[in-house]
């Protein structure tokens, strides 16, 4: 590109988004801008709008990178086990890059590497477990919607049990028996547990009749 120095013009994408990606690590998603990105590579927001053209772009350009290391699926498991898989995988993803998904504010990921890795494959499997096309988007939407707000919800909340005897202890146990019994009794440190059966049951029930 005309006018662009020869340091400028090798920062390509994939540098932007690793630069990004470090910052959303480091120093968390109120520090992320253009701004911020150019300094880290030692060059002017400029040349960050130039290749991202917004912020928005700029989160996007994130979302592909990172998808790019999206597993793939054998093509000849079946369709129940390939969807959970494929979703985990998803949860996996978003939850290692929480920040990103926040910032990007539950908007689906529409770049290229999600696209053919991840929802493409995913659809071609219900589809070719005998759904309809409106069964198969009604499934992937309820999934792709429990998965990113399982996400969210986890990382907005910073959920910990700590937090939450506190507050039944502030209320006093007396006004939230019910709660007070959940917390002492039910174990919540595997999300990660939680949010795959959830996932089971829901392609189990709205997945083909078997």
């Amino acid at each position: 590109m005309a006018g662009i120095s020869v340091a400028a013009a090798s920062i390509t994408q994939d540098v932007i988004a690793e630069a990004a990606l470090k910052i959303l690590e480091l120093e968390g998603p109120d520090a992320l801008s253009l701004r911020r990105v150019g300094e880290q590579l030692g060059t002017s927001h400029v040349t960050v709008y130039r290749r991202c053209e917004s912020f928005t772009g700029l989160l996007e350009v994130c979302a592909n990178y990172v998808a790019a290391d999206f597993p793939l699926v054998p093509s000849d498991m079946e369709w129940a086990g390939a969807t959970q898989a494929r979703f985990e995988a998803a949860y996996e993803m978003w939850a290692e890059h929480a920040d990103l998904v926040l910032l990007m504010r539950g908007r689906a990921w529409q770049g290229e590497n999600i696209m053919t890795r991840f929802y493409e494959p995913c659809m071609q499997t219900l589809l070719g477990a005998g759904m309809s096309i409106h069964s198969a988007a009604k499934l992937f939407s309820v999934l792709h919607r429990m998965t990113i707000g399982s996400v969210i919800l986890t990382k907005a909340n910073d959920w910990s049990p700590w937090e939450a005897r506190k507050a039944i202890a502030a209320l006093g146990e007396d006004r939230v028996p019910a709660l007070a019994r959940v917390q002492r009794e039910v174990e919540w440190s595997d999300l990660r547990a939680i949010y795959r059966d959830t996932l089971r049951r829901l392609i189990s029930d709205l997945g083909p009749a078997s």
